[in-house]
């Protein structure tokens, strides 16, 4: 080392190591910050309004149900209601619910499973849990309607 020291001068091996060392922590930082940032973004819910779409033709006409229903509560209300599952999503953990009560605004409702239920559309339920708010999420397909949204807590099969 003391070689190398004879050659180059100690000041200007000392300011190029303290030059490197800054520009690798620089770069480190830029790289970690775009995986923050891209991470952020890949996370943050993407909302696109649904609107009613007319098909040009008169004879057909194809009906979107507009979301400006959807919502979360402030405050969680706990439930127990009863019904038929009528659609599984998210391979089975989340599903959809007709309620065997008709007398109520929201017959059907999406229930967030948590891993409680891994069986098939047509069983009856009862589900135990928190009414968080109202979801459109597949109301142009499976509810036909913007439903309830309730985090099961427990769920009981019913004969």
């Amino acid at each position: 080392m003391k070689n190398l020291f004879k050659t180059i001068s100690p000041i200007f091996f000392w300011s190029s190591m303290t030059v490197i060392v800054c520009l690798s922590f620089f770069l480190f930082s830029v790289n970690y910050k775009t995986v923050i940032i891209d991470s952020a973004i890949a996370s943050e819910p993407i909302h696109k309004p649904m609107t009613k779409t007319i098909i040009a033709d008169d004879s057909i006409t194809q009906d979107i149900i507009d979301c400006d229903c959807e919502k979360t509560f402030k405050k969680e209300y706990p439930i127990v209601w009863s019904g038929k599952v009528m659609a599984t999503f998210l391979s089975g953990e989340d599903f959809g619910v007709e309620r065997f009560s008709k007398d109520f605004k929201y017959n059907k409702f999406y229930v967030v499973g948590q891993n409680k239920y891994t069986g098939e559309t047509g069983v009856n339920v009862k589900v135990k849990g928190r009414l968080i708010g109202i979801t459109c999420a597949y109301a142009n397909t499976v509810f036909g309607e913007c439903v309830g949204e309730v985090v099961a807590d427990q769920i009981t099969l019913l004969d």
